[in-house]
């Protein structure tokens, strides 16, 4: 008959110190995980924006970067400072615009000078709302401030929204700005983030599918960055024609 060998307590002992040290990193790696994604969750959405503009706009600045000599930086600061002004003055001129208009509201309002034209009967036939749409722009016709007295509570309402808005929206453009201005960096180092991305991509794909799914991602990006910019283009073109032809200011 075999007899059974003794066990191997040193080797026992190693199996389980490796074992040990490597749930020790595991839980230190994780930690240490856990606090960078803290610290780094305030910017994701800012970092993520600097990405996707740097992808997308990385062919203009490296055509800008062949035509000054090959110098990256000057191109990134370049192509960061013109889409930073394109995006600054029409909002400037805009908000300046929105600020005036409602400041010369509120003034004829305040002074009664305000001329609300009659509605027309056809209002009466709109759907659901036409009878108190007509309603109130007849007070507002007859006796505009009894019908702004009578609504003072529900316009301080609208314009604490009106108030939130605006901040909104100006802290989206600083938010836009600062993303605009991480992606002029990266594109001033294109070069070592693509081979940065491409080793990721082959890291997690594999040597042979690595490098036709960088592409991939990089192309999937653009087309909806440009696609999401055509759309924009568009609504910006027809809104613009409604105005012109009701009349706006």
């Amino acid at each position: 008959m075999n007899t059974p060998s003794p066990p191997d307590h040193e080797f026992e002992r190693r199996v389980a110190s490796r074992l040990l040290d490597v749930l020790i990193r595991a839980g230190l790696i994780a930690v240490l995980a856990v606090l960078c994604y803290e610290v780094f969750a305030p910017f994701l959405t800012l970092m993520v924006w600097a990405i996707i503009l740097a992808v997308t706009m990385y062919p203009l600045q490296q055509s800008l970067a062949r035509r000054i000599g090959g110098k990256q930086g000057l191109a990134a600061t370049i192509v960061v400072i013109g889409g930073g002004l394109l995006i600054i003055v029409p909002t400037a001129l805009l908000m300046d615009s929105f600020g005036s208009s409602i400041h010369d509201f509120v003034s004829a309002v305040q002074r009664n000078t305000l001329e609300i034209p009659a509605p027309k009967e056809g209002v009466k036939g709109w759907p659901v709302v036409g009878e108190r749409i007509y309603d109130m722009w007849s007070w507002a016709h007859v006796d505009l401030p009894g019908l702004v007295q009578s609504m003072q509570p529900k316009i301080g309402e609208l314009a604490k929204k009106a108030l939130s808005i605006v901040a909104g929206i100006g802290f989206g453009l600083l938010q836009f700005l600062a993303s605009f201005i991480i992606a002029g960096i990266l594109m001033a180092y294109g070069e070592a983030g693509a081979r940065g991305s491409r080793a990721i991509f082959e890291r997690i794909a594999g040597l042979e599918r690595g490098e036709p799914f960088a592409r991939l991602s990089t192309a999937t990006i653009r087309a909806v960055a440009q696609g999401v910019i055509g759309i924009a283009f568009v609504q910006a073109i027809l809104v613009g024609l409604a105005l012109l032809v009701a009349h706006v200011p």
